[in-house]
């Protein structure tokens, strides 16, 4: 073999060489696959599929959907008390109670928009959900009249009273929900509800001297 042959194989084997690597380099890109330093071949992982909202079931929306209303009357009723009453202790709960239930009517009516439900019920008439027949704890319109005409010591045992029947109505539900309901973010919010309205029925209670 003469000095031009052998030089020219060399640099047909070469280009050959250059080849096969690049056409590994590009078989690699879309797989998953690189080559590290040492030319072994390393696995690129997939990024993880983005979470996907809590699990629920007709039981957890049925529920919001009764539970935003009952936290806004219960919110009327402590707005209420402002003029009404000068018992500090009965002005201090009030308080407490619209700045727990304001940011929990937030965020039920947030979770209904989450799932894609109204925030009543299709067929669910305004006494339905709890302003005309008193269930669930709720108080009809008749004696929400009676509690804004009412003041003084008057106003404070009936406020006092109907607050009771509201929160055992709440407690009652949130207990029932976390037997028939899915969502965990349900559960816990249920759980809060039955744990700081127990206490505070408790309070209420004292105050009346029962």
């Amino acid at each position: 073999m003469n000095t031009r042959t052998k030089t020219a194989g060399l640099i047909a084997a070469a280009a050959a060489a250059v080849a096969l690597i690049a056409g590994c380099s590009n078989d690699d890109s879309g797989s998953g696959h690189s080559m590290d330093s040492m030319g072994s071949m390393s696995t690129t992982a997939s990024p993880a599929p983005s979470a996907s909202p809590g699990a629920h079931n007709n039981a957890d929306v049925m529920w919001v959907q009764m539970m935003i209303p009952h936290h806004q009357q219960a919110v009327e009723m402590a707005a209420l008390a402002e003029g009404r009453t000068e018992n500090a202790e009965l002005l201090a709960l009030a308080g407490q109670i619209k700045a727990a239930q304001d940011p929990e009517i937030a965020q039920m009516t947030g979770w209904l928009a989450e799932w894609g439900a109204p925030t009543m019920a299709a067929d669910a008439s305004h006494a339905d959900m709890g302003h005309g027949d008193g269930g669930d704890g709720m108080m009809t319109a008749d004696q929400m009249t009676q509690l804004e005409r009412a003041s003084g010591a008057d106003f404070d045992r009936a406020w006092l009273e109907m607050m009771i029947a509201h929160h055992q109505g709440a407690v009652d539900s949130s207990s029932a929900i976390l037997t028939d309901g899915q969502s965990e973010q349900v559960k816990e919010l249920a759980q809060k509800i039955i744990a700081g309205q127990e206490a505070e029925i408790d309070q209420m209670k004292s105050m009346l001297g029962q």
